[in-house]
């Protein structure tokens, strides 16, 4: 408290500062007017002193007042530190005599934290079963609990797990054994949900069918996957060796191989029953299909319905009854067999585009399902074909091989239009092919698709081999005499409808969509089959019965040839029809191979020989022309004037028998000009002054003539009536190689110096075989207008360049004979 005297000194100061304020304010003797004022104001200002001083020792008890309090609680809080000090002290001193039991303490601390672990974990584990059950539950309730009921159920196995590992630890292993009761539902529970997994949702074909109706269910399928794969990294990472490794990815994709073995393993068995009877056909004693029957319950028949004559008849009289047998026979129902097989694998076509249209896009990536699944399918299928086509390659009709092929093309389009790699789309080698139970491929057997394929082109094309040489044969043996066509030209049926059938079996396996090997094969069997069509149209026209036959214009007007292959002698007619069917048959096989190589894949165009196939046809027309115009210089009335050619009788020199040589090659130019297709008329006057000309030279070689000057008048003339004749056909430039010949046989007759007649010898040996150097000394012994000497010179000569030719010839017989013995390739072939 303040000082009593401080205090009154305080009060003397404030009244002395009050007279100094108040003189300070009343100097001037105005300052008095102003003292009421003064008074007011300081009124005022002690108011609010004596507030200002009230509210300060208002404020000043108050902090008294809380100091107080405080205070109070120190007291307060110092005795209670007072007590814990006094307790720490005598804890102190119970833990100095404690000092020397620390071990025990240690181990009894150990003990308490172990024992409540322990009942900790055996609440756990007695709660295990309950919750496994409940886990179930969730389950079973719906399908799209499986994530949680998954996480739920891992949880409640690693329990599991640490209990067992605890249990192989223990040394009490009777007592511990108690606790494999309480695993036993977790274990119950995840291999059902396992089987739940993998037998239901993700085994074919329930997964594609999950994917088309619950998607988000394949979805939480694939997630729990990859939740256990999440696990097992973790478990190898920690190595955690006693959790056993589920590795759901590896299982889903060995799965998916023997879900696709067992959903194949029907049509497998299937594949492997072509031509084991699959129906029952019964009909009567006289084979008339039953179509029903009706029987009472002795057996005795009360009603037959029958087909007798391609009629319905229902049989009802008892005594017909009784006379009726019916008879039961197993049969092989092609169409009924195919139609089962094909939609079976129909079915497994459109599940395999299920599964790209719907499985694979609720799977990541990385798993590439939809490629998995396909080779595992592609491998079936191809097994399943392989089977089919060596079960069925002898005894399949066409028009199975047919629908075969179809689905198999059919397939690959599918496979195209998801996306598969065209080099993975053909069918593979079957794994049950046997390399060695068929020859001719290495390394492999010979998928079975292949030989149905073989053996549909081999019936194709001893079809159309059958059948145009049925057609050879009716020709030949007059059956099928030749048709003048719309523009006046002969021409057989044969070959329009040889190519017609060609063309069918090609528009067969255009419309099956192949542009590979089917198509291929087919091509490749119809140049095949056209190659033998040439060759035996080759052997009628140049078969040995042909040799030195005669023909001549018959009563009909039909001028006939030596035999062809039939035995039957040849018409000019049917020659002519051969000439202008080859002639159609060059086009059309042009047109053919176009077609076929429009529908080849590009890889497949360059293996086939088309050009040289083409172009035999071209070759058989020669030698129909030769055949022809055989025939025309085997008529009587041509061979007897050309044997009166070159002779000095008056026939030949007064130029008779060539006017009839003439006379009847326009003759039968005549028809020519109307049975030959004009695109190859030129080729038959070539040909036809060739064999003149031919056959003149034989004439000459055979009865060298005597020099003459009508004979060498005549022999001008004729060169020029023959060009003048044939100048109509021909060009300068084809026209003047066989006149030429003409021209060097008149030479040998006139030339007299040693040039020009060994030049026309030269030419004539190149030229005749039956020019020699003995027929041109012959020639030169006849000529009387020559002297010695030029006759010696002429000689000297021809002997040269007769020895020159001889030489070429062995040296040119020779090559042919090393070229033979070289390999087998040159065997049968003549020399030059």
């Amino acid at each position: 408290m303040a000082d009593p005297a401080d205090l009154a000194e305080q009060a003397l100061q404030a009244k002395e500062q009050g007279v100094v304020e108040i003189l300070r304010l009343l100097q001037r003797p105005e300052d008095l007017a102003r003292l009421a004022d003064i008074t007011a104001e300081y009124e005022s200002r002690q108011k609010s002193a004596k507030a200002t001083l009230s509210a300060m020792v208002q404020t000043q008890v108050e902090s008294t007042s809380s100091g107080m309090d405080l205070l109070e609680k120190a007291r307060r809080h110092i005795a209670k530190l007072q007590a814990a000090l006094d307790k720490i002290d005598r804890l102190c001193a119970e833990c100095a005599d404690l000092v020397q039991h620390h071990d025990k303490i240690k181990l009894l601390a150990l003990t308490h934290g172990n024992m409540k672990r322990v009942l900790s974990e055996i609440d756990d584990i007695i709660d295990l079963p309950y919750r496994a059950e409940r886990c179930w539950e969730l389950l079973m309730e719906d399908d799209a609990n499986l994530v949680p009921a998954f996480e739920a159920l891992t949880l409640l196995t690693g329990t599991a797990e640490n209990a067992k590992q605890a249990r192989r630890n223990t040394k009490v292993a009777a007592q511990a054994g108690q606790i494999l009761d309480y695993l036993t539902k977790v274990d119950e529970v995840m291999v059902a949900f396992e089987e739940l997994l993998f037998d239901q949702h993700l085994k074919l074909p329930g997964m594609v069918e999950l994917a088309q109706e619950r998607p988000t269910i394949l979805v939480d399928c694939v997630r729990v996957i990859e939740l256990q794969e999440l696990l097992d990294a973790e478990y190898r990472r920690v190595k955690m060796g006693a959790v056993p490794q589920r590795r759901y990815r590896d299982r889903l994709f060995s799965g998916l191989v023997r879900d696709a073995e067992a959903r194949f393993g029907e049509l497998l068995e299937m594949a492997q029953q072509c031509h084991v009877p699959n129906d029952t056909v019964k009909y009567d004693q006289n084979e008339n299909p039953i179509i029903n029957e009706t029987r009472d319950y002795s057996g005795a028949l009360t009603r037959v319905t029958r087909l007798v004559g391609g009629q319905e008849e229902t049989v009802t009289d008892p005594d017909q009854l009784q006379g009726i047998e019916v008879t039961e026979e197993e049969i092989f129902d092609e169409d009924k067999y195919l139609d089962e097989l094909l939609n079976g694998l129909y079915d497994m076509t459109d599940e395999l585009a299920a599964v790209y249209d719907y499985a694979a896009p609720c799977f990541p990536a990385e798993y590439d399902i939809f490629n998995r699944i396909f080779q595992c399918y592609h491998v079936q299928f191809a097994i399943v074909v392989d089977v089919l086509g060596h079960a069925a390659a002898d005894g399949m009709s066409t028009k199975g091989a047919l629908r075969c092929m179809d689905w198999v093309q059919k397939y690959m389009d599918t496979l195209r239009n998801l996306g598969v790699d065209e080099a993975l789309i053909r069918l593979p080698p079957s794994p049950l092919a046997d390399p060695d139970s068929l020859p001719g491929m290495v390394g492999e057997g010979l998928p079975g698709m292949v030989v149905l394929m073989d053996s549909y082109v081999h019936r194709m094309e001893t079809t159309v081999t059958d059948w145009y040489m049925k057609n050879l044969k009716a020709d030949l043996d007059a059956k099928y005499v030749p048709q003048v066509t719309a523009d006046g030209t002969l021409a057989t049926l044969g070959a329009v409808e040889f190519f017609r059938i060609l063309n069918q079996q090609i528009a067969i396996i255009e419309k099956l969509n192949d542009h590979g090997e089917v198509m291929f094969q087919t091509a490749k069997t119809a140049l095949r089959v056209m190659s033998s069509y040439q060759a035996a149209q080759r052997q009628v026209l140049v078969g040995p019965s042909d040799k030195g036959a005669g023909g001549e214009r018959g009563s009909n007007g039909n001028k006939a040839g030596g035999p062809g292959a039939g035995g039957r002698p040849m018409s000019l007619e049917l020659a002519v029809a051969f000439l202008n069917n080859n002639v159609r048959c060059h086009d059309q096989s042009l047109e053919f191979a176009e077609d076929v190589q429009r529908q080849l894949d590009q890889s497949y165009r360059s293996q086939l020989d088309i050009e040289d196939v083409c172009r035999g046809f071209l070759e058989v027309a020669k030698l129909a022309t030769y055949k022809a115009v055989s025939i025309v210089f085997n008529d009587p009335g041509m061979s007897n004037q050309l044997k009166v050619l070159y002779s000095s009788g008056a026939e030949y020199t007064g130029g008779r028998a060539t006017n009839v040589l003439i006379a009847t090659l326009k003759d039968y130019f005549s028809d020519f000009k109307k049975w030959v297709l004009p695109s190859f008329l030129k080729r038959v006057a070539e040909a036809a002054l060739e064999e003149l000309v031919r056959r003149a030279a034989n004439m000459f070689v055979a009865v060298p003539p005597t020099p003459s000057e009508p004979l060498l008048k005549r022999m001008a003339e004729d060169e020029a009536d023959l060009a003048a004749y044939f100048e109509t056909y021909l060009r300068p430039d084809r026209l003047r190689r066989p006149m030429a010949l003409l021209s060097d046989m008149r030479e040998l007759l006139v030339a007299d110096t040693p040039e020009e007649f060994s030049l026309a010898f030269a030419n004539l040996i190149a030229a005749h075989p039956g020019f020699t150097l003995d027929l041109a000394t012959r020639i030169l012994a006849s000529r009387t207008e020559l002297q010695k000497k030029q006759v010696a010179d002429i000689t000297a000569q021809c002997r040269e360049l007769w020895k020159a030719r001889e030489a070429s010839d062995k040296a040119a017989r020779g090559e042919a004979d090393a070229a033979a013995g070289g390999g087998w390739f040159g065997w049968g072939k003549k020399g030059a």
